[in-house]
């Protein structure tokens, strides 16, 4: 930030630092008027960091110009940034190839980008044009380093007449990232306007916790003004909602916290006490008092339910890791402090690079497993979740042990010290570090390398210099890291610990476990052999996937179990808002003897969404370990459930909640993908369809040329699209249809087209709804069409199938019925069983929430494979972490980076017959880049206000409020104003006939249940109301979208929950004609953490510019 003759001149870094703390503005602005405060000097940490980006920087530069490129430089040095912008526009009207430091100017804004490339693109400079390349070190790009892009590209539009398409990052991992300028500008755009506004009007601010104080330079100022000010900032675990939710009642101290009455607005009783507690006890701790801690009171499955029973075999783990490392960063240390031989005695793994870091993952992860086996009931300490997060990584990362990963985690030998200490205990100190907690068993530490900063500084000299003696420093830290661990592991059972016995975490293994993981082990190294021709003819890339694949489910698995422990240990309100579970049963009477060796019980539950239903096995919470129960009936609308258990498993209690089932048994999918993958690499014919989907090749049609469109310009699209499935030969195409565009519609006509002709067509998708859906329109369809189809589903449970006269449902995979069908409907359960093509085509409906591996496991059933649906709409569900493309949903990975499907490899259906002009403009331009378009008939609906006002739309409702979380009362009155102002109103559909505004015309989605209850409670039974997931699927003429949360700081779920382009995608195209979306404006400026997150908060900014 400068000021120039008398104005003020922003930069990108200006920008970046304004997103991360308005704050740390004020103090800019503060420096150069008035110059009373002074920022600290670069810590050694962002010096390295710019030294690292520097020559990172000269890097690119330099292999630019070994590869030949015209690369001109402008000469920066001590020079007015107009003249540079001159010297950059003369570079760019000669069509130099590559500009560097290239200057730019647009009014209050200025900078000089990295690098300038010349791409073939027309402009006003002639036939070429640029975009802006800037280099990073950091191995993923980071929200500010693509605000920086947006700002240069913004700028470069004024200089070459036209706007750029893309930008990019070279990063310090040697890849390239680039973004779709369309996809971020207009939450960039925000951002620069907030900016500028907050210079201009001055509000005031005060210093905040937020992630970016870790590398400001105002951190020492800040820290300086807590302190004096007493500031709740210094409150150990406090929130920032919370804070505020105080501060609105008068309490603005650690001191007056901890003198608080016992009620506050807005904060529940248990959260209150413990903030009071903690307030007090760190007040004491400042005025000179001792160490102290309250232990909280103990909750079933939190706390010192986590600790288990100290065993002679336990080990104490603590990693050390340099993220500036180049090509993604390095795990270079990992050490263990265990007892042997009677003393105690430290073992440390090193890696200098990432080939020793695959080697030392796998003997590391030996090293664990044989240690287990020797000691059956120890356990591995560590302290917060980084270490499991960064094993569970590398092991998926290097495609190694993990097997033997998985084993570990089942049997619960992780040991969270952390999640110990915070369920069970509140502390005197400032913080809930370990470094923090040190004061209650160790002396403070006074090494030169103390703190985990200062070994990333320490181990970055190493690689400059070679000197040991760093090392060593480095290895005494992470030793004392370790020792810190066992010396707080035994404090909290000597001092702390209630007596009483210790829980049992996890099942001792037999010798099959160490057998299984190894031959697990085995068999990836011979599959990975194996496959060496396939990366020969396909690319190393599909080999790669298929390895991955053949391991899809069993990752599946793992996080479904980690999902279940999770929620064992988290609070019963948490669980509101999980779909997968149902929470606050409490019985309605005795239980009742169901069998000679089961009972059952009724229980009522709260108002909530779920995706339980009877038939189901869900775990219970209270419980140390998943334990499965029988859910024999659910009445949602009484919300009221019946369980049976065996009388083994003991009583049924009075209260509970359900949490989600263990995974199914998927071994008949794992076997299918084993022998998909077996014809693979035979080269087998058969599995041509299966190999064109995994390296994404144009599909093949009979007596058509590859690589042109597949439906062409002059062609009726429903008639080519059924052209062009029944000319498939032997291959995959994707059909993508966005809200409206009658996917279910053309699969039927194409199918029963199929089927006209002689041949054989398999449906399939996750849901039988969904196969059911599909299966009740061929019916329909063959019956106006008069062709003969005997349709077959294969349900697993009774009430799963469609209750169709056309349909005949089965329950037999093996049923005679399904051997003689036209079409039969089944999961991919069924399908995988099949070792021969019985089917002409396999059709997936909602392909893009059925997963790839899921797909291959079927591929052995049909010739062909057609995958139909919306991958911009509600994603696969999904559990597991998994390498490189296979976690994605099937159309996902064949329309692959683009955002919809290219002409020549699918087919993009692009005429909604829902949405009016208005709505249907603002989902094309946020969602289908510009794809969609609406036919006559939606064009012409409407809804007019009594005065003759037209009241189409889709339109973004600012409503400003503070503190909200998952229910916000001023958004509950701004949904009922807009139900008012539209009740009434003339509605006329596409067929012109008119009537007026029901309340049944009416949908009302919010994302929390909470909200959800809520309004219902606030609007009455008329109108519908529910969440994006209740109403897929469904239409009315009017929607409205309560977001509900005040800010991103907190959002309940992640911002990626609320703020998902998927989500509002969907929630939106419900709505005929008009469309509302009711949000609290901070929700816009959402401090995003990652470029998706940037991508979500740009959908809701677009809708913001439309007006309101």
């Amino acid at each position: 930030m400068q000021m120039i003759d008398g104005e003020f001149r922003f930069s990108a870094s200006d920008l970046m630092r304004f997103k991360g703390c308005r704050h740390a503005t004020t103090l800019d602005l503060r420096r150069i008027e008035v110059g009373d405060v002074r920022p600290d000097e670069d810590a050694e940490e962002a010096a390295l960091l710019q030294e690292q980006g520097d020559a990172h920087e000269l890097s690119f530069l330099d292999s630019l110009r070994k590869g030949g490129r015209d690369v001109v430089e402008i000469e920066t040095d001590g020079r007015p940034i107009a003249d540079c912008v001159a010297d950059t526009l003369l570079a760019m009207q000669a069509g130099a190839d590559v500009i560097f430091q290239g200057a730019m100017l647009d009014g209050v804004w200025g900078g000089y980008s990295d690098f300038l490339e010349k791409v073939e693109t027309p402009s006003a400079l002639g036939e070429w044009s640029y975009e802006v390349v800037d280099t990073k070190l950091k191995r993923r790009p980071d929200p500010k380093h693509v605000l920086q892009l947006c700002l240069y590209s913004d700028m470069l539009t004024k200089m070459q007449g036209n706007p750029p398409a893309n930008a990019h990052l070279e990063l310090g991992d040697g890849t390239r990232f680039t973004i779709r300028l369309d996809d971020v500008s207009a939450y960039a755009r925000r951002a620069r306007s907030s900016l500028v506004s907050f210079v201009d009007e001055r509000p005031d601010t005060v210093p905040e916790p937020v992630s970016a104080c870790a590398l400001c330079r105002w951190t020492s100022h800040c820290e300086a003004e807590w302190e004096r000010s007493d500031s709740l900032a210094l409150v150990a675990n406090i929130t920032r909602v919370q804070r505020d939710k105080l501060r609105d009642a008068g309490i603005d101290t650690m001191t007056a916290l901890a003198q608080a009455p016992a009620k506050v607005q807005m904060i529940s009783t248990e959260t209150l006490d413990r903030l009071r507690t903690q307030a007090r006890l760190q007040t004491s701790r400042r005025a000179g008092g001792e160490p102290r801690f309250v232990l909280r009171d103990q909750v079933e499955g939190r706390g010192f339910d986590l600790l288990p029973e100290p065993d002679e075999g336990d080990l104490f783990y603590d990693i050390e890791g340099d993220p500036y490392y180049p090509d993604g960063g390095l795990e270079y240390l990992h050490g263990i402090w265990l007892r042997k031989g009677g003393g105690w005695h430290f073992v440390d793994f090193w890696a200098h690079d990432h080939d020793e870091e695959a080697r030392l993952t796998a003997d590391l992860l030996d090293f664990l497993s044989s240690h287990m086996r020797d000691h059956p009931k120890a356990h591995i300490y560590h302290y917060a979740n980084y270490e499991i997060a960064a094993l569970r990584r590398l092991t998926a990362q290097h495609r190694t042990r993990e097997a033997a990963m998985d084993q570990l985690q089942r049997e619960r030998r992780f040991v969270d010290l952390h999640k110990v200490v915070s369920g069970s205990l509140i502390a005197s100190e400032k913080g809930y570090s370990i470094k923090d907690l040190e004061a209650f068993y160790m002396p403070k530490r006074d090494a030169d390398v103390a703190t985990a900063g200062a070994s990333v500084v320490a181990y970055e000299k190493w690689r400059k210099t070679g000197d040991a003696q760093i090392l060593d420093e480095i290895r005494d830290y992470n030793r004392t890291d370790c020792i810190s661990t066992q010396l707080l592991r035994d404090w909290l059972i000597e001092n702390v610990r209630p007596d009483g016995p210790f829980p049992v975490l996890g099942d001792t293994p037999g010798p099959a476990a160490d057998a299984g993981t190894d031959e697990e082990e085995e068999e990836d190294r011979r599959l990975r052999e194996r496959l060496r021709p396939v990366g020969e003819r396909h690319g190393e890339e599909v080999a790669d996937l298929l390895l991955d694949l053949s391991r899809f489910h069993k990752r599946e698995d793992k996080p479904a179990y980690w999902a279940i422990f999770d929620r064992l240990t988290q609070e019963s309100e948490d669980l509101r808002d999980d779909l997968e579970c149902i929470q606050g049963l409490v019985a309605t009477g005795p239980k009742w003897k169901a069998t000679a060796r089961s009972n059952e019980r009724e229980y009522r539950f709260p108002e909530q969404e779920t995706k339980l239903r009877a038939g189901k096995s869900p775990c219970v919470k209270p419980a140390l370990m998943p334990e499965s129960i029988n859910l024999v009936s659910l009445d949602e609308r009484a919300r009221t459930l019946i369980l049976r258990r065996t009388t083994a498993k003991g009583p049924l209690p009075d209260r509970l909640d359900l949490i989600p089932e263990r995974p199914l048994r998927n071994d008949k999918l794992r076997d299918a993908i084993a022998a998909v993958t077996d014809r693979i690499i035979e080269n087998d014919p058969s599995a041509s369809a299966v190999v064109d989907l995994l390296t994404r090749s144009m599909p093949r049609l009979a007596g058509r040329d590859v690589g042109h469109p597949l439906v062409t310009a002059d062609e009726d699209l429903v008639a080519g699209t059924v052209a062009a499935i029944a000319g498939m030969d032997g291959t995959a195409l994707g059909i993508q249809g966005p809200p409206g565009t009658g996917k279910t519609y053309v699969s039927a006509k194409a199918i029963v087209a199929l089927v006209k002709t002689g041949r054989r067509v398999a449906v399939s998708s996750n849901s039988h709804r969904a196969i059911g859906n599909l299966l009740k329109a061929i019916a329909d369809e063959a019956q106006v069409r008069g062709v003969v189809c005997s349709i077959a589903q294969k349900v697993s449970s009774e009430g799963d199938g469609v209750d169709h006269p056309g349909v005949v449902v089965v329950r037999d995979n093996d049923a005679p019925e399904i051997a003689g069908a036209d079409v039969v409907g089944a999961t991919s359960w069924h399908f995988a069983r099949y070792p021969d093509a019985q089917f002409d085509h396999l059709v997936i409906d909602e392909a893009g929430q059925v997963s790839l591996a899921n797909v291959v496991a079927m591929s052995r059933s049909s010739k062909n494979i057609v995958l139909v649906g919306d991958p911009l709409q509600l994603p696969q569900p999904l559990q597991g972490s998994h390498p490189g493309e296979s976690g994605l949903s099937s159309l996902e990975y064949l329309i692959g980076k683009e955002r919809t499907v290219p002409p020549e490899r699918g087919i993009f259906l692009p005429i909604t017959r829902r949405l009016h002009d208005d709505v249907c403009a603002f989902i094309s331009s946020a969602v289908y880049e510009g794809r969609l378009d609406n036919d006559a008939a939606a064009s012409a609906q409407s809804i007019a206000s009594p005065d003759g006002d037209d009241l189409a739309g889709a339109r973004l409702v600012p409503v400003e409020h503070a503190g909200c979380a998952q229910v916000s009362p001023e958004e509950i009155e701004r949904v009922r104003e807009e139900i008012e102002l539209v009740s009434g109103a003339t509605f006329t559909d596409r067929e012109g006939r008119t009537r007026p505004i029901g309340k049944r015309d009416i949908l009302v989605v919010a994302p929390f249940n909470a909200q959800v209850n809520a309004l219902r409670e606030a609007l009455g039974d008329e109108v519908r109301v529910g969440t994006v997931d209740l109403f897929q699927g469904q239409e009315a003429p009017v929607c409205i979208v309560s977001m509900t949360t005040s800010d991103g700081d907190e959002v309940p779920r992640g911002l990626e929950f609320l703020l998902s382009t998927n989500r509002i995608n969907v929630a939106v195209s419900r709505a005929k004609i008009r469309a509302r979306v009711i949000a609290s404006p901070a929700l816009l400026e959402a401090p995003v953490r990652t470029v998706e997150q940037m991508k979500l908060a740009n959908t809701l900014c677009l809708l913001a510019e439309r007006g309101n």
